[in-house]
């Protein structure tokens, strides 16, 4: 309970007031406490005489009646025997016998409050009872793991007292998730995995999050790569950026899926660059960094409107984006991974254009910094703190850059490269993925937001990235 004891700090006592007595004999009422309550986010709290109490020598606790005048928006006041139903009127007495209860609703919401008269027949008091919140809590990270060829994709589930469960899909289900999930999302009440498979014809896995099992597979992909959601509906990025086969490969741009997530049907396709990979959302528009994919030579942002599922204008960036953030002004990050040279044999030779850009939301206005000396292998290479004011980027070793330098930094927030990076956006502390290879378990390192390692976890194989589940 203590981290949430800070959130008690600074809790009004409400003002009060009277109407004049209309029985002389009858004496005014104090208000004597009013100090509010503090809880843990989703919990029920009593309130108690301890919080609130009205003191009237010639009035017994029973008769003294309070009266919810403006509701609480975040929570239900209840009573004790039925916590499921507001009510609006309860007595002192009740309060002494810790009958009433505030029933918080679960939202990532830090505080509430309701407006109150009470009375003790003639004599009128008013005020507001504030309620402190705590941060709702991740309750489960998924840790995704691509797998390799054959059928190796993974789900890890770790829970918040650090619980391991490896293969959770298969777990659940009973069959594997298949070959190559390359990315995740969660909303309240499912899980959504898209799969790219080695023959291309990829779908979206749908699983009910209670219990990880089966709910609906969507299909109709060539080759899935992101989804985001918004609202109810979901995106997809699908596209491998060619046509063809090696060497005679050509350049091909590619869609994004919208699913109904009422129906979990596709309801329609937008036409984007090459290659699209990571969406993100900023003031209703949707972002999608169009990679190249296997042409290897796309440098746009394509802009979505979410409300009309239209293109609004393509933003050209460094070259080959693949991750992006949004940081605390709604700008976008885009960590563009460059376009890569390879010899006869696929060995990488050289890496040109690389960088990060960041976009302006306001007006479309581009930042480029170039990178180089890039040795991350994965494409979750981006990530943004709690605060949405540092942004985490990969490309030697992990380096932080407050949104307000005008330069990249120079000196390495941790010595290391990885196969993804997320961040927890409650606790804030880094969830680092490095791969080894198809036949090896991967790991999972935890690192506090001053760069010091806390713990880690061994998964599945290729763990790419970490979603958080509250």
């Amino acid at each position: 309970m203590k981290k949430f004891l800070k959130f008690s700090l600074g809790l009004l006592i409400a003002s009060s007031l009277f109407v004049s007595c209309s029985d002389d004999d009858n004496e005014m009422p104090s208000l004597s406490v009013n100090n509010g309550v503090v809880i843990e986010n989703g919990a029920t709290v009593a309130i108690t005489a301890s919080e609130l109490n009205v003191v009237d020598t010639d009035t017994e606790d029973i008769d003294i009646v309070y009266t919810v005048t403006v509701a609480t928006e975040n929570g239900i006041i209840a009573n004790v025997n039925d916590v499921t139903t507001a009510i609006d009127q309860f007595t002192q007495a009740d309060v002494a016998a810790s009958k009433i209860v505030y029933v918080h609703n679960g939202s990532q919401t830090l505080t509430d409050e309701f407006s109150f008269s009470v009375t003790d027949g003639d004599n009128v008091l008013t005020g507001i009872f504030n309620i402190s919140i705590g941060e709702k809590q991740i309750s489960f990270f998924y840790v995704l793991n691509e797998g390799s060829f054959g059928g190796t994709g993974a789900v890890t589930m770790i829970n918040r007292n650090d619980e391991l469960t490896n293969n959770y899909f298969a777990a659940a289900n009973g069959i594997p998730l298949g070959e190559l999930p390359q990315s995740m999302a969660v909303n309240d009440d499912y899980a959504f995995i898209a799969v790219t498979t080695g023959s291309g014809a990829g779908y979206v896995e749908v699983v009910t999050k209670s219990d990880f099992t089966h709910h609906a597979t969507i299909d109709g992909f060539s080759y899935p790569r992101e989804i985001t959601l918004v609202g109810d509906k979901a995106y997809v990025a699908n596209g491998n950026g060619v046509t063809g086969t090696y060497p005679n490969q050509v350049k091909q741009n590619n869609e994004i899926y919208v699913i109904d997530l009422n129906t979990m049907a596709t309801t329609g396709q937008i036409s984007v660059g090459a290659g699209p990979e990571k969406m993100v959302v900023s003031n209703d528009k949707l972002y999608v960094a169009n990679s190249g994919g296997w042409s290897n030579d796309d440098k746009t942002v394509t802009v979505i409107d979410t409300e009309t599922d239209q293109v609004i204008e393509t933003i050209s960036v460094k070259s080959c984006p693949k991750d992006m953030v949004v940081d605390a002004n709604g700008d976008v990050w885009v960590y563009c991974a460059g376009v890569t040279s390879y010899d006869e044999n696929w060995n990488v030779v050289g890496i040109d254009d690389a960088g990060i850009s960041k976009i302006n939301t306001a007006n479309s206005e581009v930042t480029s910094y170039g990178l180089t000396n890039l040795s991350t292998s994965g494409i979750k290479n981006i990530a943004i703190n709690k605060a949405k004011d540092v942004v985490y980027f990969m490309s030697d070793a992990v380096y932080a850059m407050n949104i307000t330098d005008t330069t990249l930094p120079t000196s390495k927030f941790i010595d290391a490269t990885f196969y993804g990076i997320d961040v927890n956006p409650v606790s804030d502390n880094l969830w680092l993925c490095e791969a080894a290879d198809a036949t090896t378990a991967g790991t999972v390192y935890v690192y506090d937001n001053a760069g010091t390692e806390q713990k880690s976890f061994t998964v599945g194989y290729f763990p790419n990235s970490t979603i958080f589940s509250y």
